[in-house]
């Protein structure tokens, strides 16, 4: 199994690449990654499973966090913003 890895793109702000992982993995990940977010903080998510752009907003607004963006970024991939 592949590792997620998170990236610090800037102060508050990191990207965690999930392309590759097929549904339900990133709607699971998503949790553990936003309970490790600093309040304030940003977290970009790609991914190319479809369903997790719905299904990773639904995780992300049931913890109290915000989606401030879902959007396609290239055939079949988006980005869904995170905002703690």
């Amino acid at each position: 199994m592949k590792k997620i890895k998170t990236i610090k793109v800037g102060d508050s702000h990191y990207q965690v690449d999930m392309r590759g992982w097929m549904c339900p993995y990133p709607k699971y990940a998503v949790e553990p990654l936003i309970q490790k977010l600093e309040d304030n903080s940003r977290m970009d998510m790609l991914v190319d499973c479809p369903s997790a752009t719905q299904d990773v907003p639904r995780v992300v607004r049931a913890m109290g966090c915000k989606v401030s963006e879902v959007s396609q970024i290239g055939t079949g991939e988006w980005r869904i913003v995170i905002v703690k």
